[in-house]
């Protein structure tokens, strides 16, 4: 399966509600093949609205946070993915912490390499908050 071309928002979108459309989420989820239309909100940092959007359009979705063991950083993240079971076609979509108090969010393939990061850094330490496995059903 290969990636979709992402669609990079050039600000986040806030709705009078006080949820948003977040700028790196969105890129992740359209370079996943979710339609931008699909969806309203991408959610906070750690509720489950990402891993709802992707189950309504056909994705599967697992927690992968207990193949990581301490060391929860994205560079450890990418030397992990490769060895996991999973399908050829999955993408892990990680949210790291960025700076003290937001985060952001980071889709990688199969082989760990970067499919979609809006904000991206030299020498990747970031702190994952969570990593899940999507793949079709």
């Amino acid at each position: 399966m290969t990636p979709f071309q992402p669609v990079i928002l050039r600000d986040h979108i806030y709705h009078k509600s006080g949820r948003g459309k977040t700028v790196c989420v969105t890129a992740c989820l359209t370079a996943l093949g979710v339609p931008l239309n699909s969806y309203h909100y991408t959610g906070g940092a750690m509720d489950s609205r990402r891993e709802s959007i992707l189950r309504k359009n056909g994705y599967c979705v697992r927690s992968r946070m207990s193949a990581l063991g301490k060391q929860k950083t994205v560079g450890n993240a990418r030397k992990v993915v490769r060895k996991l079971d999973d399908p050829s076609s999955t993408y892990y979509l990680l949210v790291v912490k960025s700076g003290r108090r937001s985060t952001h969010a980071i889709l990688l393939d199969r082989e760990g390499m970067t499919v979609v990061d809006t904000a991206p850094v030299k020498v990747d330490r970031r702190k994952i908050l969570s990593i899940k496995a999507c793949f079709k059903s």
